[in-house]
């Protein structure tokens, strides 16, 4: 499979997101050498695939896609979900998720081609697991060395908070002195909890 082919016939589709995904699913899963690839490649695009504004198919009507979509969708997005659970390397990832949804023999999954090109569509658009990347093995922190590293963090804790509560022009700004603070912190694990706070209290800020 050529990448820099499915690359650039992603960055022209200009088309109705379906037909460009009836398009990509025909030509590059279900006739392409590579699928397992394709799928991987496609669903890590970072743009918007196709027009969304373009609310008239020509390749599934949208009463289908609908019905389809509300079918499948949590069953695609379980999916996905589940095989991330495990936690697997990016590449088996795919793999695993082409094979199961794509190639599954139960009448659970896609069967059709047109439920097959919706289910691609629900994982580019929907599914929070895609597109995925591995979750690395990290020395684990316990509570006693958490609370030793807040006490010898204080300094640092006390500056980001008052970052956290200033006005800055912009958020560009604030994330500088945020991580100008989290620089003169040399110990990994030290780190780690310093970002830890400073996520926990945007979280909080959020809510």
């Amino acid at each position: 499979m050529n990448r820099e082919d499915l690359l650039n016939t992603l960055n022209k589709a200009t088309a109705n997101a379906t037909d460009v995904f009836f398009d990509l699913y025909i030509e590059y899963l279900e006739n392409g050498e590579e699928p397992e690839e394709a799928l991987q490649i496609i669903l890590e695009y970072p743009k918007i695939i196709g027009d969304s504004e373009d609310k008239n198919p020509l390749t599934i009507q949208r009463p289908d896609e609908r019905k389809i979509t509300l079918m499948f969708e949590d069953l695609i997005c379980g999916t996905a979900n589940r095989i991330a659970e495990m936690n697997p390397e990016q590449k088996d990832f795919y793999k695993k998720l082409y094979k199961i949804i794509f190639l599954s023999d139960s009448d659970l999954y896609p069967k059709s081609k047109e439920e097959k090109v919706i289910a691609l569509k629900i994982l580019s658009e929907t599914a929070a697991d895609v597109p995925y990347f591995q979750i690395t093995k990290t020395d684990p922190i316990s509570r006693e060395e958490f609370a030793l590293a807040m006490d010898t963090l204080h300094p640092q804790i006390c500056e980001v908070l008052s970052m956290l509560r200033r006005s800055f022009p912009t958020v560009h700004e604030r994330t500088a002195q945020i991580l100008r603070i989290a620089d003169s912190i040399s110990d990994s694990k030290k780190r780690i909890i310093f970002w830890n706070f400073v996520i926990h209290q945007l979280q909080n800020n959020d809510d």
